[in-house]
């Protein structure tokens, strides 16, 4: 199933979403997927963050070298 989604863009993002297009060879519709999708996983590892922090400094890991040392 798919939908439609009208999104309104001022004159100058407009230009810019079809400058972005002709460079990289696809379409408005391809682009704003890939964006979706890449906010979605950016979201996602965000939320997994804030949960996962207060455990890893409960832990005594605050940098990626401690989660490093410990598991090597």
């Amino acid at each position: 199933m798919s939908s439609t989604l009208t999104v309104r863009l001022s004159d100058t993002e407009s230009q810019s979403l079809d400058t972005l297009c002709a460079s990289v060879g696809k379409s408005r519709s391809e682009l704003v997927r890939e964006a979706l999708r890449s906010y979605r996983l950016r979201e996602a590892l965000r939320q997994s963050q804030a949960q996962l922090a207060p455990l890893a400094r409960a832990s005594g890991w605050l940098t990626e070298d401690d989660v490093l040392q410990d598991v090597s």
